[in-house]
């Protein structure tokens, strides 16, 4: 989804000063080189994932992808766990050899493109960018973090310098990850701080904050006629979500970030028969719990006081996200970005944006999160979408340079 980006300050938390810890930011200048020298292997790795037809409710390519990037972790020695497509999420754990902080990395395997999307549009070099199907979000994040996690490996024989780095994966995080969201969370428990791979934004800038999310289904069943011998015996459930919809969208009240929009409407057979059923999809997003609690409210609301007499409507919610806010930890690991962003030339911002991913849930938990430690990239879900090919070796530095200090207990 496209929104504004809003700012997030940080001057107004207690910061980790990382100036006396200089070695941190000499390892992730080294990182950087390291993927400087190693990035057609990076792009190859990222053409693999690009090739493979990997939509939410595509079964073989989902394998595909936890094949490919579960044998990649078991190389650099995680112990991995995704025994098939319908598990959910692959998890993969790698243990340093002294105590300290559990850190997770979190992403997605899945995209929302449909087969044949991979062969239509592979992996291609368009002067300064990557084009390719699901490259921004979220393949590029997922190859930036392999190769980032081999250079922290031959450098330091492990990922992080002390405690446990673990990579959660989810297969269906574009629906809202109705199976992966549990596993995730599980993985989650106990973690010092979360780092999401989506994508950053066309900036550069890190995510801090996320609207909630709620995507769901309206299905009415009313009662077939014939509109020319016996029309007022049909009930239409045509009419009665086609008003739902109307409602729907009136909810929506951008000066306040909220939105509530239907993305389809479905029913009838033919012009001569009163359609006796119908399916609507929606999608709410709101900035804030208290916001996204009354639009969860006002649908179901909509849902129980259908406009035709004699029309039952049911609701389904496939995939929510609750609103994920800044907070002084998160703030706190936007610092310490901005401190590695700092010696890696590379300015650094914080920001608020309307799409939801896997960190609203993690933050949920009470997790700092920090997201968009992917590559910088944009047109995501779209036909034009790219990442810019020089930003894979700085965001896999900074990627390298949080993780260190994070496994230093400087956060």
């Amino acid at each position: 989804m496209t929104s504004s980006l809003v700012t997030i300050s940080v001057t107004d938390s207690p910061v980790p000063d990382l100036r006396g810890v200089p070695d941190i930011f000499k390892e992730a200048l080294a990182v950087r080189e390291d993927l400087l020298d190693r990035m057609a292997d990076l792009e190859n790795d990222l053409a693999e994932l690009v090739g493979v037809d990997s939509g939410s409710d595509d079964a073989r390519g989902i394998g595909l992808m936890l094949d490919i990037m579960g044998r990649h972790l078991e190389r650099l020695g995680f112990e991995v766990d995704c025994p098939s497509p319908s598990c959910g999420a692959l998890v993969a754990r790698h243990h340093a050899k002294l105590p300290g902080p559990k850190v997770l990395l979190v992403g997605h395997v899945d995209t929302v493109f449909g087969p044949g999307s991979a062969a239509a549009r592979p992996l291609v070099r368009a002067g300064s960018r990557l084009t390719g199907a699901g490259v921004a979000d979220m393949k590029g994040g997922l190859a930036l973090a392999l190769h980032t996690m081999t250079s922290l490996i031959r450098r330091f024989d492990t990922p992080l310098l002390n405690g446990e780095i673990v990579i959660a994966l989810s297969t269906d995080e574009e629906i809202g990850s109705p199976t992966g969201g549990p596993i995730m969370e599980r993985a989650a428990e106990g973690a010092a701080a979360a780092l999401v791979l989506e994508p950053a934004r066309p900036g550069g800038e890190l995510v801090l904050e996320r609207k909630g999310m709620a995507q769901g289904q309206l299905t009415a069943r009313g009662r077939t006629a014939h509109p020319g011998v016996d029309p007022e015996r049909g009930r239409s459930a045509l009419i009665a979500l086609a008003n739902a919809a109307i409602a729907l969208e009136a909810m929506s009240d951008p000066s306040a970030g909220i939105t509530c929009t239907v993305g389809s409407l479905h029913s009838g057979s033919r012009p001569n028969v009163v359609p006796s059923d119908a399916v609507l999809e929606f999608d709410l997003r709101a900035p804030d719990a208290q916001s996204f609690e009354r639009g969860i409210r006002a649908i179901e609301s909509i849902g129980a006081s259908p406009a035709v007499p004699d029309v039952s409507i049911d609701i389904e919610w496939r995939g929510t996200y609750p609103p994920m806010s800044a907070t002084v930890e998160s703030r706190r690991l936007l610092a310490v970005a901005r401190q590695v962003g700092t010696a890696l030339g590379l300015p650094i911002r914080g920001v608020s944006t309307g799409g939801a991913s896997d960190g609203n849930a993690i933050a949920a938990l009470g997790i700092p999160v920090l997201d968009g430690l992917g590559p910088v990239g944009g047109g995501a879900h779209g036909p034009d979408e790219y990442v810019e090919l020089d930003s894979l070796p700085d965001r896999g530095a900074l990627l390298a340079g949080v993780l260190l200090a994070l496994g230093r207990g400087h956060v």
